[in-house]
């Protein structure tokens, strides 16, 4: 069987199970067809990505021939259960790990210590052995709630998950085994005794993916400035505007959060002057963190986020 006859045959089996599929460079594992998009949308079944005859043509003649199979994640499967990718890379040379994960070798090992951590076992899964030596551990989507995203590498919020650990959900995509490398010469694989699908995602699991869910504090408890404006017609001005950047991030939906609250702190930051007892970088930090975790943002992203801003205008950045 050639390279072209054996991509196809990887393409359509994965495409008969309703996952959509893309052809991958060989050479940098890039996307070689525009369009799969980062929205939820991009990858729902029916598009292209997903119809056989489309496939066929891709992996038949021409510039695609020998592509790597790319399974787009976060839409597909039969019960539109779509791909979440947990991709466990190993450690090179220069990479510094936090003390935590001191003495991982891989992202297996960091996910291992994150297992034990949360008292549960290894999370067994159709498993995929990539040619560096790496693990993709493929699991469905939850059945119910909002599709995970993509994370890279270690940072506090959700869906990271820690150090050499990414994670490919919603507008992502990975190579599926059968694909072989050029560049290493080795094909991904998939992991002997692996179940043959992907199975659901463990609970423990699920709730390092997912922001956890912040109680809406009681409307007494709602943060307000600091000093009390008084007469002066600009201190006036400037708690009214704080209050209503506070609502417009509180009415924020989810995937909107960073954009509202950087945007409210821009507009805050650029009146600081005009009432600097009112708008302290401290009240705002206060109102906006307390707005934006109402709406449901996690709140040590959200703090990141006004601080981020407020440094950015308080320097001179641009919006």
């Amino acid at each position: 069987m050639s390279v072209t006859e054996a991509q196809l045959r990887v393409a359509l089996t994965w495409v008969r199970r309703g996952f959509p599929v893309i052809p991958c460079s060989r050479t940098d594992k890039g996307a070689m067809v525009p369009g799969f998009g980062k929205s939820v949308n991009a990858t729902e079944i029916g598009g292209k990505f997903a119809d056989p005859n489309t496939v066929t043509g891709w992996w038949s003649s021409g510039r695609f021939a020998r592509a790597h199979v790319g399974l787009l994640t976060g839409r597909g499967g039969a019960d539109g259960r779509g791909l979440l990718v947990i991709d466990c890379d190993m450690l090179k040379p220069d990479t510094v790990l936090p003390e935590r994960h001191a003495g991982a070798a891989s992202g297996v090992d960091v996910l291992e210590s994150i297992a034990a951590a949360a008292g549960a076992e290894w999370p067994d899964t159709y498993t995929v052995i990539t040619p560096s030596g790496g693990v993709h551990l493929y699991y469905l989507q939850p059945s119910d709630g909002p599709v995970i995203g993509c994370a890279t590498g270690d940072k506090p919020t959700p869906p990271h998950l820690g150090p050499l650990i990414d994670v490919r959900g919603i507008g992502g995509y990975v190579i599926a085994a059968g694909s072989y490398s050029a560049a290493q010469g080795v094909a991904y694989r998939r992991a002997a005794n692996s179940p043959d699908r992907p199975q659901p995602l463990p609970g423990w699991l699920l709730k390092l993916l997912r922001p956890a869910k912040t109680a809406a504090p009681r409307q007494a408890d709602r943060p307000t400035v600091h000093q009390s404006p008084t007469g002066d017609r600009a201190e006036r001005y400037a708690a009214t505007a704080l209050n209503g950047e506070a609502d417009k991030v509180r009415d924020a939906g989810a995937g909107d959060y960073w954009r509202l609250v950087t945007a409210s702190t821009f507009r805050l930051a650029e009146l600081h002057h005009t009432a600097p007892h009112i708008l302290t970088e401290q009240a705002v930090t206060d109102t906006l963190v307390s707005a934006a975790t109402q709406a449901g943002m996690e709140e040590r992203a959200a703090v990141r986020a006004v601080e981020t801003a407020w440094q950015r205008k308080a320097f001179g950045g641009a919006a």
